[in-house]
């Protein structure tokens, strides 16, 4: 953690974006200890809101790109390799392959959104093959909101910021919930227009 506060307070808006990237690519970083801190410096008057909340979010769909790419350009054969280690076999394998198929949209947008899982979820769509344009849209509204709301959240607690790292599940009803609204809002303009249209 004390690497991340030092990294982040030394360079600025390229520590987080480069962080964030790491973060999405599967390693162990808590994005509420980088966020939260980002948001810390936002209410400092180092850091700006907005573009914390624009790199984050860029960050986390590049991170969560190149981790897709691992998974589909190798992740099926390893998995094929040691399955037998692992207890999968075959008609597992595709099993899971129609499962991500069918649902693979609803897995990337509420696994964005879910603490513990939210960074591994672009693996398994990779080795699924599932295709790249649904998942990089599904992956940004996911990644949005949560970003909006960790750094909202350690902009508001100031010098508290590390509270956040208590508050999983709450952070975790927070993001889903600030989700529903923006896809509430994006269904209402939608129907709006379609109104207009028939008019």
């Amino acid at each position: 953690m004390d690497l991340i506060v030092s990294f982040l307070s030394e360079w600025g808006y390229l520590a987080l974006f480069v962080i964030m990237i790491l973060e999405n690519m599967n390693i162990p970083i808590p994005s509420e200890i980088v966020l939260g801190f980002a948001g810390f410096l936002v209410s400092q008057n180092i850091f700006s809101y907005w573009p914390c909340v624009l790199i984050g979010t860029a960050a986390g769909v590049t991170g969560s790109l190149l981790s897709y790419w691992l998974g589909s350009a190798g992740g099926r054969r390893l998995l094929l390799k040691y399955r037998r280690h692992l207890f999968l076999s075959e008609k597992k394998l595709i099993a899971a392959d129609s499962w991500f198929q069918r649902y693979g949209g609803i897995a990337v947008f509420t696994g964005r959104l879910l603490p513990g899982i939210r960074t591994f979820i672009s693996l398994p769509a990779g080795i699924a093959q599932y295709p790249l344009a649904p998942f990089v849209i599904y992956t940004f509204l996911g990644t949005l909101p949560w970003t909006m709301l960790l750094v909202y959240l350690g902009q508001m607690l100031g010098e508290n910021w590390l509270l956040l790292t208590e508050y999983d599940t709450e952070i975790m009803a927070g993001s889903l919930l600030t989700a529903g609204l923006m896809i509430a809002c994006y269904i209402w303009i939608r129907r709006r227009r379609g109104n207009r249209n028939e008019k």
